[in-house]
């Protein structure tokens, strides 16, 4: 993912508390319970990239947190895509990799590696983590037919070649799953019912389609960078109000515009919180989440920052933070 400097007004920290003299932490337990009460029964969509796929130190990092996440209540799907791993395949191979607008140009010998690499390969990694951080759940190759209605993406302007457009989402077969499921993994390849193909569909837009059709309480990207950064420091808080500006002006390009476009129709289409994570930190699912101010990005639409703001100060005073 390009690592992207923005500037904007958001990046000013939420007011916090100041900790009252010889105040002490609230117990454990009722820190637990705090947190037991704000997400249980929630579901979360999460978006790995390649990267974080790929390296087995990160992969496992997140998959013992999504366990965590799991014995508290949550519900995760997990999106993943092919990233370098992919890149390396398609140039051993002598194919060129070709891409529009930050977007990857899927040609059918492409498609064939990436059904090679990231629905084998990729697919593997995630289940053998599974097993080693003893994680219940299932890991798909791609994602279920009955999920979503896709169509072949038209051919001009540009030809993308075997690539989807998701027009619809179905979240009643996905509802069902979940009722015997805490934990899926799916793969970023789906279905067309029309021409009857596999075909490729950014991990990104998946995760985000799916996040607005189920309504996710959070919708979350790991990559290998800290977030949106300004001066070298992740922005805590990015509103909707931000994103037209920092793409229209140049601020966000490449794959960080494709992200911000879908984080952007994710706020409008119902999800509470996004998350922008940094894959490679240890424990970084926990760290964004059950944190006052986590250290990457969080996006909001901007109606809610007071209560996003009101929130913090309460957790805050909660664990007993200065």
């Amino acid at each position: 993912m390009t690592k992207t400097i923005i500037k904007t007004s958001s990046t000013k920290k939420p007011v916090l508390p100041k900790k009252a003299k010889n105040q002490r932490r609230m117990p454990q337990f009722f820190i637990n319970a705090f947190y037991h009460s704000k997400f249980r029964d929630n579901l979360f969509v999460i978006k790995a990239g390649g990267k974080v796929i790929e390296d087995k130190k990160a992969l496992d990092d997140l998959i013992a947190d999504i366990r965590n996440l799991n014995l508290m209540g949550i519900k995760v799907l997990l999106v993943y895509g092919g990233g370098e791993a992919l890149d390396r395949a398609v140039e051993s191979r002598g194919n060129g990799i070709k891409r529009e607008n930050g977007r990857r140009v899927t040609d059918p010998a492409t498609m064939q590696i990436m059904k090679e690499v990231v629905g084998g390969d990729l697919s593997l990694k995630v289940y053998e983590s599974m097993a080693r951080e003893y994680l219940e759940g299932i890991t798909l190759n791609a994602v279920p037919p009955e999920w979503m209605r896709t169509v072949m993406r038209p051919k001009k302007p540009v030809d993308y070649g075997l690539v989807g457009d998701i027009k619809t989402v179905n979240a009643r077969p996905i509802r069902r799953l979940f009722r015997n499921h805490d934990f899926v993994a799916v793969a970023c390849m789906a279905w067309t019912e029309k021409e009857k193909k596999l075909v490729n569909i950014n991990a990104d837009t998946i995760a985000t389609q799916l996040a607005m059709g189920v309504e996710a309480h959070k919708l979350i990207f790991l990559s290998d960078v800290d977030g949106v950064q300004v001066d070298g420091k992740a922005v805590p808080i990015i509103t909707d109000k931000d994103i037209p500006e920092m793409i229209s002006s140049g601020k966000a390009t490449g794959g960080m515009k494709v992200k911000l476009e879908n984080c952007l129709e994710a706020l409008k289409g119902g999800v509470r919180r996004i998350h922008l994570i940094n894959g490679f930190r240890h424990n970084a699912l926990s760290k964004e989440i059950f944190e006052p101010v986590g250290p990457c990005t969080m996006l909001i639409l901007e109606s809610e920052r007071d209560h996003y703001n009101n929130e913090v100060a309460a957790q805050m005073l909660l664990e007993g933070h200065k």
